[in-house]
């Protein structure tokens, strides 16, 4: 009976579905991203963050809401990031704002400049509209588990 079930799916070594690929991209971009952010003693996290506070200044619950999807029961705020971000010398934290420092604004173009090289170089077997569209494909597919979720 197993057989006659397992013989109407697909084969999933073949064919896996959408989870398997994100999670393995991200798995894959997490690999990428901790060799290239060795060097500084940066994980991801902190570069995110760091990218984030580039475009500010922020308050610290705006970081944490342009960095809601990374945020978990674990880790309900950026802020330890943040503070490492501070002890650093990259960042200030004021009551009203997060700005990044003159020593983080030269990090930032640093570090910003080799994760566009690597960003190149994960890409390079799609066309810049094949991105383009691969993007805008999972942003309305995010949109809509969002919905889904909502009304839940």
């Amino acid at each position: 009976m197993t057989t006659d079930v397992c013989a109407a799916l697909p084969n999933v070594r073949e064919q896996r579905p959408l989870g398997y690929w994100l999670r393995h991209i991200d798995g894959a971009i997490e690999q990428r991203m901790a060799r290239l952010f060795a060097a500084d003693a940066l994980r991801r996290r902190d570069w995110q963050v760091l990218n984030t506070v580039a475009c500010g200044p922020l308050t610290v619950a705006e970081v944490d809401e342009t960095m809601a999807a990374f945020r978990t029961a674990d880790e309900p705020t950026v802020r330890p990031y943040l503070d490492g971000l501070a002890t650093r010398g990259w960042v200030r934290i004021d009551p009203d704002a997060v700005a990044l420092t003159d020593e983080g604004r030269a990090a930032h173009q640093r570090i910003s400049a080799q994760a566009a090289a690597l960003r190149k170089q994960l890409t390079a077997c799609v066309t810049p509209e094949e991105f383009t569209t691969l993007t805008t494909l999972l942003q309305r597919l995010a949109a809509h588990l969002d919905t889904l979720t909502e009304a839940a």
